[in-house]
């Protein structure tokens, strides 16, 4: 039953969160507007995922997911340096 209370009011219908798979590529492709070389394991939307592996731009993978993603500001030294602009001489 949908009831029109509000968009996200009380007793709203709301669809079910999209599930996440990944898959490899078998060409270079624009994936959720990113630029994706052949080749590459990339995660996506189930719905997004079974449309390209049914028309063999994708292949499914069992790769698992990184936990940790690195922070490349990691081990820097902080500096007293400061920064100048064009117009300083």
């Amino acid at each position: 039953m949908l009831t029109s209370n509000s968009f996200n009011g009380k007793g709203a219908e709301q669809s079910a969160p999209l599930k996440l798979m990944k898959i490899k590529t078998n060409r270079d492709m624009r994936i959720d507007g990113a630029f994706v070389s052949a080749g590459s394991t990339v995660e996506v939307n189930d719905k997004d995922a079974r449309y390209l592996i049914a028309n063999n731009l994708a292949s499914e993978t069992t790769a698992k997911s990184k936990s940790k993603k690195s922070n490349k500001s990691e081990g820097l030294d902080v500096s007293d340096a400061k920064v100048g602009t064009r117009d300083e001489s």
